[in-house]
């Protein structure tokens, strides 16, 4: 039976999934297609914060995938959500994008030299993450802020291989600030949660496609539903028969779902 055949929805990672780096990967969109078409339900599911949901939404249609930003849920939406209970004012390290999303959700933001004052800082993946913002984090949380992230990716599959993850950064920050992170993007329940109630399909008849073992099949694990793993990104097929949890499916890749 085709693995499809399965399940009646779908989480759909992006980064290594349906795109590597800005290449799509071949036959990506015409397997989103033909599960639509066969009736079944998509939500894209990503811990990159770079863009927003109606940015990635936007470059899903520009491959041949057709989204809505009501489509992609986001581990920056997501974390600043979560940030925002009970608290006023946030440190942001990460990209314009998470900015907004902390603001959207009532926070203030606090420049670097106000760091000391706020009462959360936010992290996430942000190329031009340097020592001063480092230093502006590590006052914040020495001076009792708490402190949320949206994953704990060591690296991101790029065409020219491995760059640094949001772990990378931040493990710097807890290291320096000697606090550790709530995460809420994959695996953690958080994102799991609000991605299975906007799908809406029983968590039996529902899998996670993606190409993370420790993010996208332990998360799936977590969340008690099937994983299949792809070997476009993260994971070899190797890792994966000795991971734990083990994926309930490897593919080669996701085109292999049409």
């Amino acid at each position: 039976m085709p693995v499809a055949d399965s399940y009646d929805g779908f989480l759909i990672d992006l980064d290594g999934t349906v795109w590597v780096g800005g290449e799509p990967v071949p036959g990506a969109a015409a397997a989103l297609a033909s599960l639509r078409r066969a009736g079944r339900r998509l939500v894209f599911v990503t811990n990159d914060s770079r863009s927003s949901a109606a940015e990635l939404a936007g470059r899903l249609r520009e491959i041949g995938v057709d989204a809505d930003p009501e489509d992609v849920l986001t581990a920056g939406a997501v974390t600043a959500r979560a940030a925002a209970r009970g608290r006023r004012r946030a440190y942001v390290i990460g990209a314009p994008a998470l900015k907004r999303e902390v603001e959207e959700a009532g926070l203030d933001l606090c420049p670097p030299a106000g760091a000391a004052g706020a009462d959360t800082v936010v992290v996430a993946l942000h190329p031009g993450f340097d020592y001063s913002e480092l230093r502006a984090a590590t006052r914040a949380l020495h001076a009792g802020a708490s402190l949320f992230a949206t994953n704990r990716e060591p690296s991101l599959p790029m065409p020219d291989g491995h760059w640094p993850g949001t772990g990378a950064i931040l493990a710097a920050v807890e290291f320096a600030g000697g606090r550790r992170a709530t995460i809420c993007g994959k695996p953690e329940h958080e994102l799991f949660e609000q991605a299975l109630a906007r799908l809406g399909t029983p968590a039996e008849r529902t899998a996670i496609v993606g190409d993370g073992l420790r993010s996208d099949i332990a998360g799936g694990a977590g969340a008690r539903i099937g994983s299949i793993l792809v070997l476009t990104g993260n994971a070899t097929r190797a890792e994966a028969d000795e991971a734990d949890p083990v994926p309930d499916h490897v593919l080669e890749s996701i085109a292999e779902l049409a």
